[in-house]
């Protein structure tokens, strides 16, 4: 998908049928394959008609939204401003960039994780130039936060002190 063109800060969101014939145009497919993919909770005409760019007269109901969103494989939000922006209001994202590389299923993880990669991605901006600064605003926050994994997922003592050189 063209996730720059979706999903950028403060930028217009593409309109629905932008949405549906470039995920078409990227995988080959044709509105047929997208009413397969849907396991057919959207017709082939349902499909050709969000993507032929006609006006649309009414929102697709939450049940047709979420069903886009998994077909397409983006995030839900996405799929409902698309189709707001298909239906003429003028609609703007305003997640960062980084949000909109996130996968689907992050919001599935567990607190604990999102804890954990939020303490990751807090350090690394602490490390960028002028990070130091947002470091120091979020001290308190990141006070006697530790990161935790399984030992099974942690690398092995030997891989850590013999380095495999190739």
């Amino acid at each position: 998908m063209f996730e720059d063109d979706v999903v950028t800060h403060g930028n217009p969101v593409l309109p629905l049928h932008e949405l549906i014939r470039a995920h078409m145009q990227q995988h080959g497919l044709s509105y047929a394959d997208l009413e397969r993919a849907s396991g057919r909770a959207l017709t082939r005409g349902r499909w050709q008609q969000l993507g032929s760019g006609a006006q649309q007269r009414k929102f697709p109901d939450p049940g047709s939204l979420e069903v886009i969103a998994q077909v397409l494989e983006i995030d839900i939000t996405t799929v409902v401003l698309a189709a707001a922006r298909h239906l003429g209001l003028d609609v703007h994202h305003r997640a960062a960039g980084l949000a909109g590389l996130l996968p689907a299923g992050t919001d599935q993880l567990s607190e604990r994780l999102r804890e954990a990669i939020l303490t990751l991605i807090r350090a690394a901006v602490a490390e960028t130039p002028g990070g130091d600064r947002v470091a120091r605003e979020r001290e308190g926050e990141l006070a006697g936060l530790r990161l935790e994994w399984p030992k099974s997922a942690a690398p092995s003592k030997s891989t850590s002190e013999h380095p495999r050189h190739g």
